[in-house]
């Protein structure tokens, strides 16, 4: 077995996760900006000219304008270290990252033979595994690692290649090397976030972007939709375009603000695992249409989660069947399952070994030196050296926070030692390193940090011609602290955009072809694939904003009238509102069901005092913060799919929402204002900012179906149904929530009748908020949706539920509930029955997939 050179490293840290930081050595640094002698490097002179002194006035200026389109984009990242996994900002700091251009040709140059490398590897590891015969590669180095994939083993990959993306995080010493710090074979993240940041860089630094000629992301990006569509087991589908779909594991992810980015700017169909289906080993996406299939699949769920059934039975991300497709040659996943494998750290003190024997190259780029505990001459240098290294699992499929050897005491590292000779194959001991600092903007002022660089690599081409396209440029992540470089954002870390400057001037990007030209056989999804999950979601994100909607608009009542108690019929009108915030859910039973004539002359006021209270605390579940982070968590899982505005309003709201709310009526009743003018700008902007499609239809049904629930719920909670002593109080409810109070008030200005305020209510088929408005919406929009297959009863859900809105609309229409409380409770109670049903129909025919075929 050949012996490898002895060499340390930091790991293998991911781009967010906690192990994604590096032992912080003592001794001189390397400054990108300045040398050891505090000069310009002449790079930077060139930027500094265009750019100007970093006066604080104008960096503020220019970091607010960052911050904004930032903003305006939804650019975040989720944050895990807090319940439910927030999102966050995009931490970008204003000032980029400059390399020559020079010196950008020798780390790129590098890059390709590292991926050349790797791909060679994965290639003998899965395939006839002639480097563990022959003693280069230790058998225990490759079995004894999860990430290594038995079921991929022998399976050819898509279009002669295993890895169709690549990355490498990259660590430059005080010697000025730039060095590999870790690889990224399996699902390189980063990518998207380059891409943004460049968009914001581009703009907020326009003068300085010019006059350094920074080298253009574009061409990267042609590159990986090209080369997604030449792996395609299926040269053309029945449309003549290939389909692809971005696997992601789904809101929740850290990065899926990218997932969503890559999706649309590649013109791939975001789907999660539920979205796709496998029949006969082949994988479908489940879209309004029925079972479409799937040629390319672009995952960034992790190998071992991609198949509950051959791999993790407990993952809920994944594909079903997924493997066997792949075996079969069905579906081509990039990177190919297993890739995982070479991400680990384990293999780096194999690197030189390796390269001089598949390519017969020495490395063109070193790495930071490694020692695996598997091999007994590393294992005795590791214990040796213990309190300079930083210790780790072996394996990247294998979490665990990094052990500094100079933190544990005398004891501690004889039990570490202890530990490690248990099962020595699973660690390894790097260096401590010194990484270079990069200027950033904090506080005010310029300083100096810590810095890892993350390049990316593309398959360029198939077959002999195959070659690999660098990204020129990059996503940089600074430290936090600079004392100790941590480059996770989950620890407080923030990125740079990083500009490849110097070059020949770069002619201005040119927007992506999209028409015959483009080329046939281009990933694309087809017009009006929805995907089954996101019809679900907008459905969901339509009830959910009417549910907020209504929610917010019977505090707005109750608050007002409890502020001005003076206006006539104010307590009398606090009698229905409490019974509907009971009926709804939102206060106990107990304390929403008072009565004037019975109560004493100040116990319905307490009550709704009480009620406020009630409704106002975070942990109410039927509260107004619930009902806003229902219509949030919903909004994220389509966020591709929803206005960028839609999203931006959405987290203002809900940050306005996650604020105590006092039960004071005066401040309350503002807090309420502010989210009633957030909720009309939602519903504006599914008007006129949404396309009249699939999607649209969905979310409009939801929206109409939940009003039409509202409005029934409202009839038997403010007691309109039952014989009233003294109907008017109810009635003024009832009008002030639907909008129709000056109306009513235009048509009869003679008084308040019963039978005039229902009749505007019910059948008024003009007014917006009336029951059969809204049931006439959700017939148009299920008309305009194709038919779901007709279930085993021989009959289609989706005609069965256009007949359900047909019966609920001529209930509506009958004039008697309008003038007889008996016949108007009838017509609640046939509705409360008829509504949600219309609503599960709508899901057995379009969420579901029970019944589908392939097509």
């Amino acid at each position: 077995m050949a012996e490898p050179a002895y060499q340390l490293t930091d790991g293998q840290p991911s781009l967010f996760g906690e192990a994604d930081s590096i032992g912080y050595g003592i001794g001189p640094v390397w400054d990108e900006m300045v040398t050891g002698t505090g000069r310009l490097r002449p790079h930077w002179q060139r930027f500094l000219s265009a750019h100007g002194p970093f006066a604080p006035e104008e960096m503020a200026a220019r970091w607010d304008l960052a911050r904004r389109l930032l903003s305006q984009n939804g650019v975040t990242y989720n944050f895990y270290a807090e319940n439910g996994g927030l999102e966050r900002p995009w931490p970008l700091d204003p000032v980029p990252l400059l390399l020559p251009a020079e010196e950008w040709r020798t780390i790129s140059a590098g890059l390709i033979q590292r991926a050349r490398l790797l791909e060679a590897v994965l290639d003998d590891v899965y395939g006839p595994q002639r480097l563990l015969r022959e003693g280069v590669l230790p058998a225990s180095l490759v079995y004894a690692d999860p990430g290594f994939l038995r079921a991929a083993h022998g399976v050819p990959p898509p279009g002669g290649m295993r890895l169709v993306l690549f990355a490498a995080d990259l660590v430059r010493g005080p010697d000025g090397v730039w060095r590999v710090l870790s690889s990224r074979t399996q699902s390189p993240t980063g990518a998207g976030y380059a891409l943004e940041n460049r968009v914001v860089m581009s703009q907020t630094q326009a003068d300085a972007f010019r006059t350094c000629n920074v080298d253009r992301l574009a061409p990267f990006f042609e590159a990986v939709r090209a080369t997604l569509a030449r792996i395609a087991p299926r040269r053309s589908g029945p449309d003549g375009a290939a389909r692809a779909v971005l696997l992601t594991p789904g809101p929740f992810n850290e990065a899926y603000f990218e997932h969503a980015y890559l999706a649309r700017y590649l013109g791939l169909t975001l789907a999660e695992g539920a979205d796709l289906t496998v029949r006969d080993q082949t994988v479908y996406l489940k879209t309004l249409a029925g079972l479409e299939r799937v040629d390319v699949i672009l995952r960034r769920v992790d190998d071992d989660w991609c198949d509950p059934l051959e791999l993790r039975l407990d993952s809920a991300i994944g594909v079903p069947g997924l493997t066997q497709a792949v075996r079969s040659g069905n579906v081509a996943v990039a990177n190919a399952l297993g890739s995982g494998l070479t991400d680990s750290p384990s293999f780096i003190p194999w690197m030189p070994a390796l390269c001089r024997r598949l390519l017969g190259e020495d490395p063109m780029l070193p790495d930071v030196p490694t020692l695996w505990g598997g091999n007994p001459t590393q294992l005795g240098l590791m214990a040796e050296r213990m309190d300079k290294l930083v210790l780790r699992s072996a394996f990247s499929a294998v979490s665990g926070k990094a052990v500094y050897g100079r933190d544990l005491s005398r004891e501690e590292r004889g039990e570490m030692a202890d530990r490690i000779r248990q099962r020595p194959c699973a660690w390894v001991g790097q260096d401590a390193m010194t990484p270079s600092t990069a200027p950033v903007w904090k506080d005010g002022r310029m300083d100096a940090r810590p810095l890892v660089l993350r390049a990316f690599l593309c398959a360029n081409g198939t077959g002999s011609e195959r070659g690999w396209i660098a990204m020129p440029g990059g996503l940089a992540r600074i430290s936090a602290d600079p004392r100790y470089p941590a480059v996770s954002l989950q620890e407080g870390a923030g990125a740079k955009d990083v500009w490849v400057v110097g070059g020949a001037p770069c002619a201005p990007a040119m927007r992506r072809q999209s028409g015959p030209e483009a080329g046939r056989h281009e990933p694309a999804p087809v017009p009006g694939d929805l995907p089954s999950r996101a019809a679900d979601h907008l459905f969901w994100v339509g009830r959910y904003a009417e549910r907020a909607d209504a929610a917010v608009r019977v505090l707005r009542a109750a608050t007002s009238r409890m502020a001005d108690d003076t206006r006539p019929g104010a307590v009398e009108e606090l009698v229905p509102l409490l019974g509907l915030m009971g009926v709804q859910g939102m206060a106990p039973m107990a304390i929403a069901d008072v009565s004037v004539g019975k109560a004493a002359p100040g116990d319905v006021p307490r009550s709704m005092r009480k009620a406020l209270e009630i409704v106002g605390d975070p942990a109410n579940p039927g509260g107004l913060r619930t009902a806003i982070e229902r219509l949030r968590r919903s909004a994220m899982g389509v966020r591709d799919r929803l206005p960028p505005d839609f999203n931006r309003l959405l987290s203002a709201m809900n940050s306005q929402a996650s604020r105590p709310l006092r039960a004071d009526p005066a401040g309350l009743h503002l807090r309420l204002d502010e989210l009633a003018t957030g909720l009309s700008a939602l519903a504006g902007l599914e008007q006129d900012g949404m396309s009249r499609g699939p999607g649209w239809r969905f979310m409009v049904m939801g929206r109409r179906l939940e009003r039409a629930i509202g409005l029934a719920t409202a009839f038997a909670g403010t007691g309109i149904v039952r014989p009233l002593p003294r109907v008017a109080p109810a009635l003024e409810v009832l009008l002030e929530l639907a909008d129709a109070a000056t109306v009513y008030r235009e048509r009869f200005p003679a008084g308040l009748r019963r039978e005039h305020a229902l009749d505007l209510l019910l059948s008024d088929s003009e007014h917006p908020r009336s029951l059969v408005f809204q049931l006439d919406k959700v017939g148009r929009m299920l008309s305009a949706l194709p038919a779901a297959p007709a279930s085993e009863s021989g009959v289609s859900p989706t005609e069965l539920a256009r007949s359900l809105v047909e019966a609920a609309a001529r209930l509506v229409r009958d004039p008697a509930p309008a003038r007889d409380p008996a016949a108007l409770a009838a017509m609640t109670d046939r509705l409360h029955r008829l509504l949600p049903e219309i609503s599960n129909l709508i899901s057995q025919a379009y969420f579901a997939h029970v019944f589908a075929r392939p097509t």
